[in-house]
């Protein structure tokens, strides 16, 4: 680096043509500042490239305040190895992007501008030269595809990164960019819906095409559009929820509906004679079905959406969140187990509804405390452990999840209870009978083979 220090005249000093920051923002408090103690930091500079002064790499807030402040020369290092455009930037850029203060839309500008300088410059040398990640300049390029609308939203940071990134998929279609601003603009949840509905409708033509070329091949045939709501027919299928094959319907003598609209396809059965001689459903009414329809597809997206956000949290839970599940789970566990609660927590509630009374006393346990209980609440069997039946693993009583052996299992691997030697005892008495069974059976089946043979 070729650098020498020199006081500078600010008529010498020129802002880049292509500078990054496209706004110095309010300077008075720093040319007050100058004003009171000179400026402490010089500024960076390079010779000009065309015509003569320095052009301006670092320091245009502190030439801007010593504009506003009158005053006349400035400390700046002079940059001689800078003398290139492409070099110039380049050093704009890495100065300007350790700032916090620089915009996503600057800083993209700027790495957009740098990759125009030719083949020298790609993502690889200006991620290395800025010390950022390559999919860091990656991402930030693609705000370079954004209209001019989502620009300012950006910058006025009523849109966040995420979301702008979002946008750039759908940059080509500027109704559907409208319509994210504006749900953008409402909530976090109203874009997520309308992300998700613009997403399907974008997908919409190669998925109706793809569902017609299948019921084609197939040789399915249509319910009549104008029929599709009058009441004759009868859905039975739609899109996952359908257990057969296209092949299965068409050969069941079922009729295929696409909602051309969300792209649904949905199986009918053909009208019977009694469903033909069914009096038709009103204009009113098959308009009450077509919205129906309209409202069940909304509820679909509304789905996704939700189960998105539930995998989310699950992956990253937001504090507290752990704790409120476990004491909505309790609560209601416990309000049917009001005594074991008391039992175990010395606190007894004012009655087997009050949940309030429940969430408070569990306010005073740990989270690990409280999965012990809900454990215990969902799946103890200690009443059942009194009945001598319970003890014995044959019993057909057995077999439903969570019954009494399965009580006995988590006993040691839940709770590291080590059974007692009477409760083995017990456990004996029932294997020795069903051994003494077992082996009777063998004995009359061995009894039954020689009387064959016979």
């Amino acid at each position: 680096m070729n650098a020498t220090f020199q006081e500078l005249h600010i008529d010498q000093l020129v802002i880049h043509a292509k500078n990054v920051r496209n706004d110095v923002g309010i300077v008075t408090d720093l040319a007050n500042s100058i004003t009171e103690q000179g400026i402490l930091q010089p500024l960076v500079v390079a010779p000009a490239i065309a015509g003569e002064g320095y052009t301006i790499i670092a320091g245009h807030r502190r030439y801007a305040a010593a504009k506003l402040a009158n005053v006349d020369s400035l400390p700046c290092v002079i940059r001689e190895d800078l003398d290139t455009e492409p070099k110039q930037l380049v050093a704009m850029l890495v100065e300007n992007t350790q700032r916090a203060d620089l915009t996503p839309v600057e800083e993209a500008s700027a790495y957009q501008t740098i990759l125009e300088f030719g083949d020298a410059f790609n993502v690889k040398t200006v991620a290395k030269a800025t010390g950022r990640s390559q999919s860091h300049v990656r991402k930030r390029l693609l705000l370079t595809k954004l209209n001019e609308d989502a620009k300012v939203r950006l910058e006025e940071q009523t849109l966040n990164v995420d979301q702008a990134l979002v946008l750039v998929d759908f940059a080509a279609d500027e109704a559907a960019t409208e319509r994210l601003l504006a749900a953008a603009a409402q909530s976090p949840r109203e874009f997520a819906f309308r992300v998700e509905a613009e997403t399907r409708k974008r997908d919409l033509p190669g998925k109706l095409a793809a569902l017609e070329s299948e019921l084609k091949e197939a040789g399915a045939k249509y319910v009549p559009e104008s029929e599709l709501y009058s009441g004759k027919y009868t859905k039975i299928y739609e899109n996952e929820d359908n257990e057969l094959t296209t092949a299965q319907h068409v050969a069941a003598g079922d009729l295929a509906s696409i909602d051309r609209n969300w792209g649904r396809l949905s199986w009918y059965s053909k009208p019977s004679k009694a469903a033909k001689a069914k009096v038709e459903l009103t204009e009113e009414e098959q308009e009450a079905k077509r919205r129906d329809a309209e409202l069940s597809a909304a509820l679909d997206i509304a789905h996704a959406i939700r189960a998105e956000h539930i995998k989310q949290v699950i992956a990253s839970p937001p504090e507290g969140a752990a704790d409120e599940a476990l004491y909505r789970l309790l609560v209601r566990q416990l309000h049917s187990h009001v005594n074991l609660f008391a039992e175990i927590t010395g606190r007894h509630p004012d009655s087997e509804s009050d949940h309030q009374g429940i969430k408070a006393a569990l306010a005073d346990m740990t989270v690990e405390q409280m999965a012990l209980l809900l454990h215990l609440a969902e799946r103890s069997q200690e009443d059942e452990l009194l009945k001598l039946w319970a003890w014995d693993a044959g019993d057909y009583r057995h077999s439903w999840y969570g019954g009494p052996k399965a009580w006995i299992e988590d006993l040691g691997s839940v709770y590291h209870y080590e059974l007692s030697a009477v409760e083995q005892e017990v456990l004996d008495h029932f294997q020795q009978l069903h051994d003494a069974r077992l082996a009777e059976v063998a004995a009359e089946e061995l009894e039954e083979g020689e009387d064959d043979d016979a």
